[in-house]
């Protein structure tokens, strides 16, 4: 899970789930997406809710075409290393947090002077960390002395600073083609989170994609087409 952008990379290379394969895929954050509401729909867990709240966020911001469909994927690498948009130092987030809430990261997200992983060819740390949760925030909070609902407000304005200072990092490139099958999926998405969440937004996306593939990805004679680019 991307905790600082949202949305979940395609698959874990590692047992302890720490690294991933960074590439994002919209049918990954689709079906994820309904899973989470369904298991919301089932338990009531507000964590669940917030989950598929925070991959819509993630599409509608950066997935969505103006033109109304929605994008296949963003790769895993930039600048020719995979992984390098979305990997932080400890000192780096020391200098962009101050040293308060750079802590509180550190601590909350099990970063390391020497890295958090291992380079994979190497075997040796870099100094790359990949912010990671090993445990839920309320169990987190009574370690740090802190309500949980106020570790979680702190921990909320840490991400969306570093998410400002991420985004003026080289992005990994856009795959940019629309699929309508992959569309569909997301269309189900975001008409399930409409009604489970109340939210209209997410219907008004899926019409928009809709009618996208209605007016591009129709053949004359009423068949679906698979793709389109530009």
């Amino acid at each position: 899970y991307d905790h600082v952008g949202y949305g979940f990379h395609r698959y874990s290379t590692d047992r302890e789930w720490l690294v991933p394969h960074f590439e994002k895929m919209l049918y990954d954050q689709a079906m994820l997406a309904m899973a989470f509401l369904e298991a919301y729909q089932a338990t009531g867990r507000e964590d669940f809710a917030s989950t598929a709240r925070e991959i819509f966020a993630y599409v509608l911001r950066d997935m969505a075409a103006p033109e109304g469909g929605f994008y296949s994927a963003e790769d895993a690498d930039s600048e020719g290393e995979e992984g390098k948009f979305y990997v932080w130092e400890q000192e780096e987030i020391r200098t962009h947090l101050g040293k308060e809430a750079g802590d509180l990261v550190i601590r909350v997200f099990n970063v390391s002077e020497k890295g958090n992983y291992r380079d994979e060819a190497t075997g040796r740390t870099t100094g790359a960390n990949i912010l990671h949760l090993k445990e839920p925030l309320s169990g987190i909070a009574p370690k740090l002395n802190v309500e949980a609902h106020e570790l979680g407000k702190r921990v909320a304005s840490a991400r969306e600073a570093l998410f400002q200072v991420r985004e003026k990092r080289i992005h990994p490139h856009k795959d940019d083609k629309i699929l309508t099958d992959w569309n569909g999926l997301m269309i189900a998405a975001l008409a399930l989170g409409a009604r489970v969440l109340g939210e209209p937004k997410y219907a008004a996306a899926a019409a928009r994609a809709v009618r996208f593939i209605a007016d591009r990805l129709r053949a004359e004679d009423g068949r679906l087409l698979h793709r389109y680019r530009d």
